[in-house]
């Protein structure tokens, strides 16, 4: 395609990985990069997973590889339920893959077993996760490279098949509307469209199942489809089964009727993830989700070339994604330190406004301040009596504390010093701090993290 920026000898792969297992993703990096160099391409999930914007990263990619470790015990045994759990991610991906028939291998736990069935194209290397060894001549390392080297076998001949074929136009969005909805939803998805800078298209409607709509609707980069007929149903599973990325809106009312249509025609994995359907009930209320949603389509992948980049992704990739607000008081900065440190080991953004850099130039600091709290996941209060002296402090802890009472944060007091707590909260389970200080924090960390449970 034109603009292509990658090397002729590095083909483009879409990298399906679980983030939080960096070890895992390094060694099977090493294999990879030994037999072909490829400039991988990532979904760094940071916002909601958009099943529109995979589909257009894997049907722009060359060939797809997946990594898919499990957690935890590699001696453990997983019961079905927990192992669909852990594999819903790959599974959504890995069927995009199939529809969008690209050249597929994937390296999974053996732990998974039917779970990751797979078509007899998608090239499968099954391993004990006792096997991951550093040693290059390992026997899992050999049958890597070898079941490797004929994936991109696979590779080449495909890229050589798809050579001069011409391909969709980028940015060119269609809109599948019959009549009645193109007067209800047209305006708003126009003009959200165009202030995104996609060009809508309005495709026939009703549109016919013929060679001539199948070449209409390949040559868009992706398209809407609100599902408001029995036809809109046919013509979705049309698109998605030919590998057209798709964004389905449906009424809040006809919610029922999609999931049962969706359960019989693409199964039960797609449905339930966010932004596969925007749901809505007035216009008003779908323009708000609907470009929400375009950012995130629109947003470009991560690229990995080489080593020290892969290190990097893959280790910051392996840090929580919830934003952590770590509130504290003027006095208290030594402690707040030692906290900041630990949890930005942790997690990928620690919010702190003292910190340089944490608010922009020019803005009003006390605004800025509000907005991170509205976005922020997990809040750290250390709590001393400097901080309940400070007025600035008790309004962070009080947003915060309304935000856990609405279920938006989790909250972790701790207590630095003996005080006199807040009445609004006397009832919250607090930690307390010890002698020593880089123990204790890196425990009610460890204790943090073992609240929140297993990432998404």
């Amino acid at each position: 395609m034109t603009g292509d920026i990658d090397p002729p000898s590095r083909p483009r792969v879409f990298l399906s990985h679980r983030y939080r297992s960096p070890a895992v993703n390094l060694f099977f990096w090493q294999i990879i990069r030994t037999v072909q160099p490829v400039a991988f391409r990532v979904d760094e999930g940071l916002t909601f997973t958009s099943p529109t914007r995979l589909e257009r990263m894997i049907r722009d990619a060359d060939g797809f590889v997946g990594i898919y470790p499990l957690p935890g015990d590699p001696q453990a045994i997983w019961d079905l339920a927990a192992l669909k759990q852990q594999a819903r991610y790959f599974l959504l991906e890995l069927s995009i893959a199939a529809r969008q028939q690209r050249p597929c291998i994937i390296f999974c736990d053996h732990r998974y077993g039917i779970v990751l069935r797979c078509p007899p194209e998608i090239l499968v290397v099954e391993y004990d996760p006792q096997e991951i060894v550093e040693a290059e001549d390992s026997p899992l390392a050999a049958r890597c490279t070898t079941a490797f080297t004929a994936f991109v076998h696979r590779l080449r001949v495909s890229i050589a098949a798809r050579t001069g074929v011409r391909s969709y136009r980028r940015r060119e969005v269609g809109l599948m509307l019959d009549p009645g909805t193109r007067v209800e939803l047209g305006a708003t998805l126009e003009g959200s469209l165009e202030n995104a800078v996609w060009q809508p298209v309005y495709t026939p409607w009703p549109p016919k199942l013929e060679l001539s709509f199948i070449s209409r609707l390949r040559e868009l980069d992706w398209v809407v489809i609100p599902l408001d007929s029995a036809l809109s149903y046919v013509v979705a599973s049309f698109a998605l089964g030919h590998g057209v990325p798709c964004l389905l809106l449906a009424r809040e009312s006809a919610e029922e009727a999609v999931d049962d249509l969706f359960q019989s025609t693409i199964g039960s994995i797609e449905p339930h993830h966010p932004r596969r359907v925007l749901s809505w009930a007035e216009p008003a209320d779908l323009e708000k989700s609907f470009e929400d949603t375009l950012e995130v389509i629109g947003r470009q992948p991560r690229l990995i070339i080489d080593a020290d980049q892969a290190i990097r992704y893959f280790t910051a990739a392996a840090r929580r994604k919830e934003m952590v607000f770590l509130s504290y008081a003027h006095e208290d900065g030594r402690v707040a330190e030692v906290f900041n440190r630990e949890l930005s080991g942790k997690f990928q953004e620690v919010f702190d406004y003292r910190k340089n850099g944490s608010i922009r130039t020019g803005q009003n600091w006390l605004d800025e301040l509000m907005d991170s709290l509205a976005k922020t996941a997990v809040g750290v209060l250390l709590l001393s009596p400097d901080y309940v002296a400070s007025p600035y402090c008790l309004t962070e802890a009080q947003r915060l504390f309304q935000a856990s009472i609405e279920g938006r944060v989790t909250l972790l007091p701790v207590r630095l010093r003996h005080l006199e707590l807040p009445e609004f909260l006397k009832g919250v389970q607090y930690r307390r701090l010890g002698a020593d200080l880089e123990v204790d924090v890196e425990a009610v960390v460890s204790e943090l993290i073992e609240l929140l449970g297993e990432p998404e």
